[in-house]
């Protein structure tokens, strides 16, 4: 299919508003063009090579490490001139510099000069003005994706048009468009939703609303219900009965093919999910707990030992002070005799005339003192060493002790929480149990079966109550009218211009659990990555971190709590926000390139990133470690999500591979059917569908516990 949008790629210009005086040098005219190409590479706020940033004039006045870089009114004594005219010691640019800068020709050096005598001055405030010209033809990789969390309704991203798919009954219920731009002339049919690609998608908790992003601008759309067609009493190529257990077949009339044997409303399963995603949850507590149990009980062994070894230590540093006391009396009687004969000699030769004989005793009697001197010290010494060393292990008997009672304490508490999470384990597994068994009996007898006039919904029509539907397709329960919804613009965040709160292209979005907020990843490329919150219910702005990255932010994901907000972006670095403290709390490092996805586990314990590396990585946020780094991988893997309430996780990559693993690493099973790159990744809430689009704009969907392609959508 040939597209059907006509502006799209970005090109900025300038109109001024207010100009320079007649003879004055114009900065960003006349300087900026030349010094982006040459020195800006190296000298920015990402790159600051010799601590110095050449971005505006202001930081160029400020100077680096060495200097000022420039000094108004002063362009021969500016450090920035003088390195350019190689009349310092320093030149600039560097020879066989990998940016490709060039020197500066002679009339630039006059200009740069010349701008400085003049008083360095930036160029006067400018509107920007964004001119926007035609994609080119055959773009249409889809680089979003979103699913409602009940897995019915989903949206892909082909250049600017937004396609809106009805799942169940495999069908194509709208494309989005903007009316606005219709009006304006910068869309000639409908079909066009925003001016630039579409880099982003998010439905909100309750699949109302739908949040778009793209260049310096999130649009929202509502569902809208449409005025029901009358239902037809028969279809061309189907028929419907209600056996006398009130389910329903569905069979095709040439033939007697069963399409689908009916025993369940979407109003009983609605109410099912709750419960099954309730004990899912409990199986994974149960499961983190026991591991909480095996290292407790580990490290209850480890500090036994520990203290098993320091009780032995204690031993052998009181058998060696018990040993050495007695060496010392030794050393001690040593010293005191030997100072005695000393003193005796010495006094006998004081009562004398100077005798040879005498003279050598009295040299040998010190001597003997001297060493004995030494020994007794040695053996104090040694003996201070030994009471140290029973000193030190008496506190490190305390200390292990401690330890040994707290680790047992905590298996103890570890094992008391099991037993009360297998009890509310086993509540809520009956309570699946008993919500699956009522979904068997579920239906009751209808007044009439029918069709929808597009022939995608049979309907049943009962005395009491509200009518139910079911997709033609593969009897799935869905609601009425599901098939002719519309979706229209609420309301834009951002302007879509420079002006716009929006940094550059809203690479990603996530709407907080409690569908209240919205959270738009953006950032100028190498610039740095803006996080901005925004009110649903009236598009107001609430908070704006910005410069949260170093560089654009390209995932997002509340934990499930809504407290913190994990982001990914281009600097590597994957950042924890407290939302009640507007701070960011933990930098999860370890990644080699850009972090393309982010997904907390249900239980918010685990985090898990996927990155231009070709490499996942899980981390733990409860001891705020890297848990484990998987590769396997040939490209990026573009998208990364948990499913459902389950220890597993969906990425897709580069290398057209739809892998699911666990947290540790291992492989749960492969999803076959991608044959190109796949850019985007989306799961449904119970985590039992995964779909994702490819480079030539396919989206594919699977049933996870049977790994077979449900659905397909080619552009």
């Amino acid at each position: 299919m040939k597209s059907t949008f006509r502006f799209a790629i970005l090109i900025s210009g300038f109109v001024a508003s207010a100009q320079a005086a007649p003879g004055v040098i114009d900065y960003d005219k006349d300087i900026h063009p030349f010094l982006k190409e040459n020195c800006i590479a190296c000298h920015n706020k990402t790159t600051t090579k010799g601590g110095l940033n050449m971005e505006t004039p202001a930081l160029m006045e400020k100077g680096g490490e060495t200097d000022k870089g420039i000094i108004p009114g002063k362009g021969l004594d500016s450090l920035i001139y003088q390195a350019a005219a190689h009349t310092w010691d320093s030149v600039m640019p560097p020879k066989g510099n990998k940016v490709g800068a060039v020197n500066l020709s002679s009339p630039q050096l006059a200009k740069l000069k010349d701008w400085i005598d003049q008083g360095a001055r930036p160029s006067p405030k400018r509107d920007k003005i964004i001119a926007w010209e035609p994609l080119p033809p055959g773009v249409q990789p889809i680089y979003a994706l979103a699913v409602t969390p009940l897995g019915d309704f989903v949206a892909a991203a082909r250049a600017n048009q937004i396609s809106v798919y009805h799942l169940p009954t495999q069908s194509l219920v709208t494309k989005l468009t903007d009316v606005a731009l219709l009006k304006s002339g910068l869309s000639q049919q409908p079909g066009v939703a925003h001016r630039d690609l579409v880099q982003s998608l998010a439905f909100s908790p309750d699949g109302t609303r739908l949040a778009t992003g793209s260049y310096r601008e999130v649009k929202l759309w509502k569902r809208q219900s449409t005025t029901t067609a009358v239902p037809l009493p028969t279809h061309p190529k189907l028929s419907a009965k209600q056996e006398p257990d009130h389910s329903i077949k569905l069979t095709e009339i040439t033939g007697g093919k069963l399409i689908a044997h009916i025993k369940t409303d979407l109003m009983s399963e609605q109410l099912a999910a709750p419960r099954a995603l309730a004990a899912s949850r409990a199986v994974l507590e149960l499961t983190y707990q026991k591991e909480a149990i095996k290292k407790a009980e580990t490290d209850a062994t480890e500090q036994g030992n520990r203290l098993k070894k320091a009780n032995e230590l204690a031993a052998v540093a009181k058998k060696t002070v018990e040993t050495k006391k007695p060496d010392l009396k030794v050393k001690q009687d040593a010293f005191t005799t030997a100072d005695k004969a000393a003193k005796d000699i010495e006094t006998q030769a004081s009562a004398t005339k100077p005798d040879p004989a005498l003279l050598k005793k009295q040299t040998e009697a010190k001597d003997k003192v001297i060493k004995a001197a030494t020994d007794l010290k040695l053996a104090q010494e040694a003996l201070t060493r030994a009471e140290a060393a029973v000193t030190d292990a008496a506190n490190e008997i305390k200390l292990v002790t401690e330890n040994e009672r707290k680790a047992k304490q905590t298996v103890l508490e570890a094992k008391a929480r099991l037993e009360l999470l297998k009890k509310d384990s086993e509540k809520t597994t009956a309570e699946r149990n008993l919500a699956t068994q009522a979904l068997a009996t579920s239906l009751k007898k209808a007044k009439a079966l029918q069709f929808s006039p597009n022939g995608l919904e049979l309907i049943a029509t009962f005395d009491v109550g509200p009518s139910l539907a079911w997709s033609t397709v593969n009897g799935k329960p869905i609601a009425v009218g599901s098939t002719h919804l519309s979706w229209i613009l609420e309301r834009s965040l951002g302007t879509g211009d420079g002006k716009s709160l929006i940094t550059d292209r809203a690479n990603s979005l996530a709407f907080s659990p409690d569908g209240k907020t919205l959270a738009v990843g953006s950032g100028e490329p190498s610039r740095g990555g803006d996080i901005t919150l925004w009110d649903i219910h009236s598009g107001k702005l609430t908070k704006n971190y910005a410069e949260r990255h170093l560089d654009s932010i390209f995932a997002l994901d509340f934990t499930p709590d809504g407290k913190l907000l994990a982001s990914g972006g281009a600097d590597k670095a994957v950042r924890i926000t407290d939302l009640s403290t507007d701070k960011v709390i933990k930098i999860f490092e370890g990644h080699t390139h850009h972090v393309l996805g982010v997904s907390w586990r249900a239980d918010g314990r685990l985090l898990a990133s996927s990155g231009a590396d070709n490499v996942v990585k899980v981390w733990d946020w409860t001891t705020g470690e890297r848990r484990k780094s998987v590769a396997g991988w040939d490209k990026e893997v573009t998208g990364i999500r948990y499913l459902g309430a389950a220890d597993q996780i969906a990425t897709s990559a580069g290398d057209s591979k739809l892998r699911l693993i666990t947290s540790d690493g291992g492989d749960v099973k492969q999803l076959p059917g991608s044959t190109t790159f796949l850019q985007s990744l989306a799961t449904n809430r119970p985590g039992d569908l995964v779909l994702s689009g490819d480079q030539d704009g396919v989206l594919r969907a699977w049933d996870v516990p049977s790994a077979k392609v449900v659905a397909e959508f080619k552009p």
